[in-house]
């Protein structure tokens, strides 16, 4: 099925450009996301018309998305674990959902959708995990992740030990 696109779409093609895709992919994603319409005269010169406009409408949401990047220059997520003694393996994990919910108490409008954690859930303790966030179509960030151990309590201190005001 032929179709004109209204959004660049990554690895698709660009405004304005005439592709082949499934009918499927056609019927039940691009034509009702308005990312698209079918392919004939009509809409070829509507699109024709309307491109300046899609081209600078997209060229401010990849501003946009080109100084919400800037933001994150320097930006370390970092979150407070407790690890295994006799192993470097966490008590629980840090999953997707933490990262979104870390980044947005942060300060970052972000969508589950739009990070990724291409190492899978954090389980073990170590320093080279990373996420990466898809901004726009050709604009992503990658963040670091830094874990740091919770210390636990010594035993002798969670006892009930006299304290310095002890009575003479």
């Amino acid at each position: 099925m032929d179709v004109l696109l209204l959004k660049n779409i990554k690895n698709l093609g660009d405004i304005g450009s005439k592709v082949s895709v499934k009918s499927g992919y056609a019927r039940n994603y691009l034509l009702p996301n308005n990312l698209a319409v079918l392919s004939s005269k009509e809409n070829l010169a509507i699109v024709e018309e309307k491109k300046q406009l899609l081209l600078k409408q997209e060229e401010e949401l990849r501003n946009q998305a080109i100084n919400i990047k800037e933001k994150f220059n320097d930006y370390i997520l970092t979150f407070d674990v407790h690890v295994q003694e006799d192993d470097d393996k966490l008590f629980g994990s840090i999953n997707l959902q933490n990262i979104v919910e870390k980044l947005n108490n942060d300060g970052y409008e972000l969508e589950k959708k739009q990070v990724n954690l291409p190492s899978g859930p954090i389980k073990i303790f170590a320093d080279d995990y990373i996420a990466t966030v898809s901004l726009y179509a050709d604009v992503s960030v990658t963040i670091p992740i830094k874990l740091t151990k919770i210390a636990k309590p010594s035993p002798e201190n969670t006892s009930e030990n006299p304290s310095s005001e002890s009575p003479e």
